[in-house]
């Protein structure tokens, strides 16, 4: 599998076309140590007219090269790796990533303040594991042979926990057979 269908696809339910929609809020943005160095993947979401529910939340590319232009990712990508939306309650979205034997979970939340946080569980580069950290940055890192990027090694972040610590760790992920 490629690392670019690593990255993460899907279709979104209530998918939006970014050039018709109103702009959604950016939760995180990924970086990505492959593939072109124009393009991101950032999780956007969307609220409801009052701002107590979200509505929907879609995982796609960002064309920095055209002011962060969103583009849904293609028909290929979709085919490698799967995308599960699950509503916990109106104000929390989980989109769990399942590709190249590993499922990662992306937890979308609407806080009390308004703001949008995304929140994942974490090994930290200390041995430790922080169950619930709200995402500050993420970079997904490749698997590479002979230099070749040929899939995901793993998501690198920075984030902090309930209690205002900060820490930098990787997505624990669960293996998938």
């Amino acid at each position: 599998m490629s690392v670019v269908a690593l990255a993460l696809a899907g279709a979104a339910p209530k998918v939006k076309d970014s050039a018709q929609a109103a702009p959604g809020t950016e939760v995180v943005r990924v970086k990505r140590d492959f593939g072109k160095p124009h393009f991101d993947l950032a999780i956007d979401a969307w609220l409801n007219t009052d701002a107590t529910r979200i509505d929907e939340a879609r995982l796609w590319w960002v064309n920095t090269a055209e002011q962060d232009r969103r583009k849904p990712l293609g028909p290929m990508v979709e085919r490698m790796v799967k995308l599960r939306y699950h509503r916990s309650s109106s104000r929390s979205l989980t989109i769990t990533v399942t590709g190249d034997g590993k499922e990662f979970a992306f937890v979308v939340e609407l806080a009390e303040s308004g703001q949008l946080h995304a929140f994942v569980a974490i090994d930290t580069e200390d041995g430790h594991h922080v169950p619930r950290c709200r995402l500050d940055a993420a970079r997904l890192i490749a698997h590479r042979v002979l230099g070749m990027p040929v899939g995901l090694a793993r998501v690198a972040v920075t984030c902090s926990d309930a209690g205002g610590n900060f820490h930098k760790g990787q997505v624990r992920h669960r293996e998938i057979t």
